[in-house]
């Protein structure tokens, strides 16, 4: 895997054959699949790590050209750059796909609550690492924070989440935080799939 920065808001990936099969990509058209979305936010970790190519907080516009040779030439743009404007235009275009990531709070009732819900984000993703915590209420109840990776305009990567407790509004997190013990460390939906 190649990474090659062509400004602060552009990078080309050249992936090899070996690298699609290692994250399992197909093409963009498997975007629809929250494993898909999760290879792709992986990578971009690690280019983040390699060239300081940093799409935290952004959409970013994903354009896949597959090679004569075997593999891929990615291309990823922030959209924070465009104006509103052509930001819409570009989100509108057929065969563009536009991916985020956020990190997300929910609030359950009880335990049994949360275990369900990280047992189905656990089947829904079996052998992808997710980035979440729990936190335990002062007066009972249990957070999570998870990270979800979204497609498009698409609300939220596991809406079943809703199933089994409530999402909160983003101003929520800095208060739970700061006021409740985090009980894990960024492998919440593992432990607690295990349980």
């Amino acid at each position: 895997m190649e990474f090659l920065l062509i400004g602060e808001a552009k990078l080309k990936i050249v992936l090899t054959d070996s690298d699609m099969r290692e994250y399992n990509i197909d093409s963009l058209q498997d975007s629809a699949n929250p494993k898909c979305r999760r290879a792709v936010w992986s990578i971009l970790e690690e280019a983040k790590r390699a060239v300081g190519f940093d799409p935290t907080g952004d959409k970013v516009l994903v354009q896949l050209y597959p090679l004569k040779s075997g593999g891929s030439e990615v291309f990823v743009t922030k959209l924070g750059i465009l104006s509103s404007a052509s930001a819409k235009l570009v989100t509108r275009s057929d065969r563009v796909e536009v991916l985020s990531k956020h990190r997300r709070f929910y609030f359950f009732d009880c335990l049994s609550d949360l275990v369900s819900a990280a047992r189905a984000i656990r089947a829904e993703c079996p052998e992808t690492a997710i980035e979440s915590d729990v936190y335990l209420g002062s007066r009972g109840g249990f957070y999570l924070s998870i990270d979800e990776y979204e497609k498009g305009a698409q609300s939220a990567e596991f809406p079943f989440i809703s199933e089994f407790g409530r999402a909160l509004c983003a101003d929520a997190s800095a208060y739970v935080c700061e006021h409740f013990e985090r009980v894990t460390d960024g492998d919440g939906i593992s432990k607690l799939s295990l349980l």
